[in-house]
């Protein structure tokens, strides 16, 4: 049984609506599985506190500028009641959370969810954000592991609490922040329409290798780091640095132009990484190919002039850096491991609840 705001306790908070378990908690309410009319399993949330505070009311606003937007990649709200004073929000019920996919990575041994599994998750979660912004001027400004839910394979945006319109300058957004993926414009309460792009950055950084690029401890140093320090990108793979470090430029107008703009880049970069196949020798060419080559040989091997500085021959330099970054590609690429933890990482999503 779940206390209510009265202090009284419930199983059925909505008539019809019993409830069966609690699957989560934070610091603005509590998340249950209900049973619904029909033999329904819903998800119903639990805002702390009454409408009247600042949190609740918050929240039903919130709520209130993103009931009318629908998507398929956007958590379904199905209900959204005041039950003495306070607010419950009933909603389709996820599988998993795309926190809960990377801790069971973890588990197995991997450093966050395989690469390209996670890019098919936050194309999803791309498509959904840049919606809500094109189409209805919103920003989520919430986007976190925990907010990005799967259901069937796909990932599903949910937690609308902190949704705003970028256009309304007259509401705080210090209230509920989570400091950790929150872009540096809103702790000066001036997000933008590329403010959830920076998020998802962080949030791919975070999922695809376990470290955050900023490394504040308390909501003060987050709040600086975000602000002034450059981001910290190294246990990201070559390719990916230079695209997460523009989505987490300080000034938005810098960043993409899209979340999706953001994802296709990332989905490009081991393509562009990979360098094109040397053109084949034709058989008559051949010998003299061989002779070429055992002349470069020796002169890689001839002594310096007296004075000078050895070089390493510029051409193989370049043909040993071409050679390793091809076979890095090819092993991320077509890696059994990765291919099988995969799979059975997004079976056992569908076979959690």
């Amino acid at each position: 049984m779940i206390p209510t705001a009265a202090g009284r306790t419930t199983q059925e908070p909505i008539p019809g609506y019993k409830l069966v378990q609690r699957i989560g908690a934070g610091g603005y309410g509590e998340v249950w599985t209900a049973e619904a009319p029909g033999q329904l399993t819903k998800a119903i949330k639990f805002v702390y506190g009454l409408l009247d505070e600042d949190r609740a009311a918050r929240e039903l606003k919130a709520l209130n500028r993103i009931k009318g937007v629908r998507h398929p990649f956007l958590l379904s709200l199905e209900r959204i009641e005041v039950v003495e004073g306070q607010l419950l929000i009933v909603t389709e019920l996820a599988e998993c959370s795309l926190k809960d996919r990377f801790e069971q990575c973890r588990k197995e041994g991997l450093p966050g969810i395989p690469r390209d599994e996670l890019l098919s998750y936050l194309r999803d979660a791309a498509d959904a954000l840049d919606y809500m912004n094109e189409q209805h001027g919103l920003q989520h400004l919430d986007v976190k592991p925990e907010n990005l839910l799967l259901v069937a394979g796909r990932i599903k945006v949910a937690d609308f609490g902190l949704v705003k319109d970028i256009h309304d300058a007259t509401v705080s957004m210090m209230g509920g922040l989570t400091p950790i993926y929150a872009p540096p414009e809103v702790f000066e309460g001036r997000p933008s329409r590329r403010s959830d792009q920076y998020s998802l950055a962080i949030v791919y950084q975070e999922m695809l290798t376990g470290v955050l690029p900023f490394p504040g401890r308390t909501a003060a140093q987050l709040a600086a780091q975000h602000l002034n320090a450059k981001p910290r990108l190294a246990a990201l793979p070559a390719h990916d640095q230079p695209i997460v470090a523009r989505a987490l430029a300080k000034k938005p107008a810098e960043r993409f132009a899209s979340c999706r703009e953001l994802i296709a880049a990332l989905g490009e970069a081991p393509a562009r990484d990979v360098p094109a196949a040397a053109p084949a020798v034709s058989p008559p060419d051949a010998h003299n190919a061989g002779r070429r080559a055992a002349v470069d040989m020796l002169a890689a091997t001839t002594p310096p002039a007296r004075g000078a500085m050895p070089t390493a021959p510029r051409q193989a330099t370049d043909m040993l850096a071409g050679v390793e970054a091809a076979c890095q590609a090819v092993h991320k690429l077509a890696s059994p491991e990765a291919v099988e933890a995969t799979e059975v990482g997004r079976a056992s999503c569908r076979e959690r609840v």
